[in-house]
């Protein structure tokens, strides 16, 4: 006879799957658990946001696995009545992040960085170290390239990240080998602050011989991982999956120097898929480092970047001409004006809304729809809105 899986168990009485203390657990544990339980690089995240809104509804509702299947696919609901965890199960990984000064920044943190929030694979939680008040800076520049460069690639890389950094942008990197590090390194050097994404666990720093170079940027700048630290093996696939959080960061991606086939194109291809426009940097045709870079812009994928002006007023920076006058928006009905007037930068739910505006369920939504055709608000995983 097989093993009862644990709601089976809990049906007999048998379990103590659920035992929950009255009030529930902290907040945190239910987003560490679900972000466990979906696993990293998880593709239909914003799936399960959009069915359940928030980690704890998913466990007060695990009882209904068919729910879950129809969001989040079969592999996660058999880890759901499998695996006998608990939201307490993740109060150790907790108190090791408060010991050793690591953030747990989990979608409903204030700190959460909306550009990782519109993605549907986004990360559940996140582990930071440094400063989290630039995982929302307003003009980032994702720079990535080889491990291996040439002297040009290694030059072209600090020349341009030195003056996207003067010129106001957050550049963020993977804190690699070769053209990720000079990028940080380029950005340091200008005294402003780089946010370094990790594929390893967040109290691991890979390659080790970049500790010092991770020091740096902890102290004006900050480092994060959806590893959380529990030193687990470094593995291909954690490497291949951070780069889409760093895809989905960056306002505007540029590829230093690339292989035709590297993980550096993945990277790409993820910018492609949030939309985020991507520069590359000419390179030698006699170059395999360059063929990459030289293919996106053969095949139009990216637009030459020869000087930082581009990328900077691609993000929103550097000078230029002003943009036309938008013309004079449609007045709004005044169930529209009240959920406008409660919205700003910061996600916020249906039911906040309803509460706060005193619409009924109907006159929301239908205020929250024409707000969204005006291209007033933008909605979020979870049926959170923020203002566009």
């Amino acid at each position: 006879m097989s093993a009862a899986t644990p709601l089976e168990r809990l049906a007999r009485g048998e379990s103590a799957f659920a035992q929950e203390p009255p009030g529930g657990w902290a907040p945190e544990l239910y987003w560490l658990w679900l972000a466990d339980l979906l696993r990293p690089g998880f593709a239909h995240t914003g799936r399960v946001l959009d069915a359940y809104g928030t980690a704890r509804a998913v466990w007060e509702q695990r009882f209904d696995p068919d729910r879950f299947a129809h969001a989040a696919g079969a592999a996660a609901v058999r880890r759901l009545v499998q695996e006998d965890k608990t939201p307490a199960d993740y109060q150790a990984l907790y108190a090791q992040c408060t010991a050793c000064g690591v953030h747990i920044i989990t979608f409903e943190d204030p700190d959460y960085p909306l550009a990782l929030s519109r993605i549907s694979d986004l990360p559940l939680v996140l582990y930071c170290t440094g400063s989290t008040q630039w995982l929302n800076a307003a003009h980032t520049v994702g720079m990535v390239g080889s491990r291996r460069p040439t002297a040009y690639g290694a030059e072209a890389a600090a020349r341009l990240g030195a003056q996207l950094a003067q010129g106001g942008a957050v550049i963020v990197s993977g804190m690699a080998d070769g053209l990720d590090s000079e990028c940080h390194k380029a950005a340091l050097a200008q005294h402003t602050p780089t946010i370094a994404v990790l594929g390893v666990p967040i109290d691991r720093t890979y390659p080790a011989a970049n500790a010092g170079l991770r020091r740096r940027i902890e102290a004006c700048g900050a480092v994060i991982s959806e590893y959380p630290p529990v030193g687990e093996e470094v593995y291909r696939a954690a490497f291949l999956q951070r780069n889409r959080i760093i895809a989905a960061l960056s306002q505007a991606l540029v590829v230093v120097e690339a292989r035709r086939r590297s993980g550096t194109m993945s990277t790409v291809g993820h910018a492609a898929r949030y939309g985020r426009p991507v520069f590359a940097v000419p390179g030698s045709v006699f170059s395999p480092l360059s063929e990459g870079t030289n293919e996106l812009l053969r095949t139009g994928q990216a637009r030459a970047a020869v000087c930082a002006q581009d990328i900077l007023q691609a993000v929103g920076l550097g000078g230029g001409q002003q943009p036309a006058a938008a013309p004079e928006p449609e007045p709004l009905p005044p169930a529209a004006k009240k959920v406008l007037a409660c919205l700003g930068a910061r996600p916020v739910g249906l039911a906040a809304l309803a509460e706060s505006t005193g619409l009924s369920m109907g006159a929301l939504l239908g205020a929250l729809t024409a707000l969204e055709v005006a291209g007033r608000i933008m909605a979020l995983p979870g049926r959170q809105y923020i203002l566009k």
